[in-house]
């Protein structure tokens, strides 16, 4: 699988695991604030999952160094994102309250962090280790 299949596969999960994410707090959010609620809930979601994608097809292009600077550029442009879409809220919006958008930015924020890192996280050595033992062991039959 190339990586910007991979890339694509990883935004794609990202996008459900939001949509997930969004599907469970509609209800909370349509009691808390009603429609306004599900608005600033919504927005919350699609500020979270924007930079989410940013960092998944960053992380498949090939144009760092290491692992490390992967890492830091990718928080980096994770927490500027939010960072910024919730200051620019609150400079346009000051009325609205932590319940009205900002709990629902971090809920999302830690979701798509989860998210992100289950995805872009290295192979594990046992993960590698038991697909060189079942390709070596594929290999054996072939030849024989």
């Amino acid at each position: 699988m190339t990586s910007s299949n991979k890339a694509t596969q990883a935004a794609l999960t990202l996008t459900l695991s939001i949509a997930i994410g969004w599907v469970v707090c509609f209800w909370p959010a349509r009691m808390l604030g009603g429609q306004s609620g599900v608005l600033w809930m919504s927005v919350a979601a699609v500020c979270c999952l924007i930079p989410g994608w940013i960092v998944v097809f960053l992380s498949g292009l090939a144009i760092f160094p290491n692992d490390l600077s992967v890492m830091v550029i990718s928080t980096m442009v994770r927490l500027c994102s939010v960072a910024g879409a919730a200051v620019l809220v609150r400079k346009l919006k000051p009325e609205l309250t932590f319940q009205d958008f900002f709990g629902w930015l971090i809920g999302f924020y830690l979701l798509a962090l989860v998210a992100e890192v289950r995805l872009l996280r290295p192979p594990s050595h046992a993960d590698v280790k038991a697909d060189n033992s079942s390709s070596s062991s594929d290999s054996s039959r072939d030849c024989c």
